[in-house]
Order: structure tokens, then sequence, then C-alpha cells
């Protein structure tokens, strides 16, 4: 009896050291599996908890969830102005442009005291003011200031070079002397009647701008068989010639170079048929030496409309178009101007 009682308790002993073994083992491996989980929950909670405050740009730790605000503050593009050169020649256009131009505010311009006004564009903010240097305007440095709301936003100066114009003779046909178109005639019936009628139609400011796209040419086919600023003499007598000679049979089609008003269609006795378009803001665009007229005065037009057609007429030696282009009684070269203002203007 005492034998089969020390066999159970050794047994029992057994069993009871394995089962503290295993249950010891069990805790241990517990341990790095608890903490594991834990460490997680406590690094999702610290993710959770962090919030960014954007309008003191700091980061903070809280004890809730909260809502991001976001501020964002618009910054307006300031004014600018630019100029396409700063150095130009007789008979060039200068080309200034303004972008940003606050709401309501009101941009000017003074070329050497003479004032000139800007227009806009289609891009928002956006102004540009078309300046011509006169071909018989003097060599040397000129101020130009640009205004904003009446405040001088601008001041440069801008250099006129003497451009090499060509000297070439008068040429007298016996058709024109058969008209009285000599040379010393030529010049007084500019001075007295034709340069008079001309110049009274140029000399009137429109502020109503007609146009707001690039300038095309008056011709499908563009031949230049007379330069512009050329010096023409004949003993004493000299003219220069303020605009250029086209090639056109007479009769070929001729176009207004942009959008306008009909200011002037009239028979001269030197310039012959003519007709000139007020664009605004004292832009003017002439034709001269037309056949037939298509139009009439006070008309509005649209760029690239039938205007006329190419002639002989007046002080001509053979068919061709005179086209002149005015910038506020500055004389520049016409296909300079179409060409450069095209980049501006679309």
């Amino acid at each position: 009896m005492s034998l089969f009682i020390r066999k159970n308790s050794a047994k029992t002993l057994i069993f009871l050291f394995f089962l503290i073994l295993a249950g010891i083992i069990f805790f241990i491996f517990q341990l790095p599996f608890k903490w594991s989980f834990e460490n997680i929950q406590t690094e999702e909670k610290l993710s959770a908890k962090i919030t960014i405050n954007e309008d003191s740009t700091t980061t903070t730790t809280t004890a809730t969830i909260t809502t991001t605000t976001i501020t964002a503050e618009f910054i307006k593009p300031s004014f600018e102005v630019s100029l396409s050169a700063t150095e130009l020649e007789q008979g060039d256009t200068l080309i200034i442009t303004a972008e940003n131009v606050p709401e309501g505010g009101k941009i000017t311009g003074k070329f050497n005291s003479k004032s000139f006004d800007f227009f806009p564009v289609e891009a928002e903010g956006k102004w540009i003011a078309l300046l011509g240097i006169d071909a018989k305007k003097a060599p040397g440095a000129y101020s130009l200031s640009v205004f904003l709301s009446g405040k001088s936003k601008l001041e440069e100066t801008i250099k006129v070079k003497k451009k090499d114009f060509y000297i070439t003779k008068i040429v007298i046909t016996l058709e024109l002397e058969e008209k009285d178109l000599t040379s010393s005639n030529i010049s007084e019936t500019i001075a007295t009647k034709d340069g008079v009628i001309i110049y009274e139609v140029l000399g009137k400011y429109n502020p109503t701008i007609y146009f707001n796209s690039s300038f095309i040419y008056p011709l499908d086919e563009i031949i230049n068989v007379g330069a512009f600023g050329n010096i023409r003499k004949d003993g004493d007598v000299t003219i220069q010639h303020l605009g250029v000679d086209l090639d056109a049979v007479e009769g070929t089609p001729v176009y207004a170079v942009n959008d306008g008003k009909v200011a002037l269609v009239e028979q001269l006795t030197v310039y012959g048929n003519t007709i000139i378009i007020d664009h605004g803001l004292g832009i003017y665009s002439l034709y001269l030496h037309l056949s037939k007229f298509k139009v009439s005065e006070g008309e509005i037009l649209e760029k690239g409309e039938l205007i006329g057609l190419s002639g002989n007429t007046g002080w001509s030696v053979g068919p061709h178009l005179h086209l002149s282009i005015k910038l506020n009684g500055a004389s520049v070269d016409p296909l300079i101007f179409i060409k450069k203002v095209d980049k501006f203007l679309k």
C-alpha cells in the first residue's frame, strides 16, 4: 500500500513539473507578441493623432483627430512694362507692352513730351502701344515715360539713329508734263493742296480703337518697287517718299490692312485717287493712285475688305499701289510696321 502511494506521488510530481514548465514556456512566448502588438497599436494611435495646422505652419500631436484646414493666399503678378527696342532707326516702329494692368487702372505714355495711348489685347491685363519714329525725326536721345493711373512706372531713353535713305532723281514723263505735273508744280501742289487735305485728316485724333488683331498686306502679292524714305530730287526740289510703292497691274484688288473707318475718299492732283482709313488712336493707313473706289467716307470696314482697285492716277509713272502708315503723325515704313506688329498681335 505504501509502495502504491509513493508511485502515484512521483507521477503527480512529474505531471505538475511538466505542467508548470509548459506554463512558463507559454508565458515566455507570449511576451514578445504582446509587446509587438501593443507597440503597433501605440504607433497607429499616434499616427492617427497627428494633424497639420497650415495657418501656423507647425506640426502638433493632439489627443483627437481634427479636420485639416488649408488656407491659400493668391499673390497677383506685379505690373510690368517692356519695350521691343531702345535703339531704333528713322521710320521704325516701337511696340510697348504693359502686362498685369490692374482692373480699372489707366495706362498712358509720353514720348518726347507727346502723349500716346495704349489699347487692350485679348490676354487679360495686357495692353499695347504702337509708337512711330518719324522718317524725318532728328537722330538723338529721347525720353519715354509710362504712367499707371497717373503714377510714373517707367522712365527710359530711346536712341534714334539716322537711316541712310537712297537718293534718286524725280522722273517726269511726257504724260506727266501734259498733266502739268512738273517737279516744281508737284512740290507746290503737295504744299498748298494735296498735303493740306491729307494732313487735315491725319491731324484728327480718334480715341476709338477699331482693331484688336494684326495688320495684313493690302495686296495678295507684295513686290516693293519704291522703297520707303527715298529722297527724290530734281534741281532745288526735294520730295521724300513717305510710303512704299507696291507693284500692281491696273485693276488689282486692294484690301483694308485692318479694321477701321473710312476717313477720306478723294481724287487728288498729285496723289491721285486716295483712300485713308482711320484705325483709331492716331493710326492711319493711306492708299494712293487707285483707279476705282469701292468704299465711301464714314463706312466701317473689316480687315481684308475690298476698298478699291490699283491704278496709275496722279503723279505716277506706271500702275502701282502706294501704301503709307501714320502713327500719331509719324511716317513709318509700312512693311516693317506690319511685320513687327504681327509678332505682338494675332
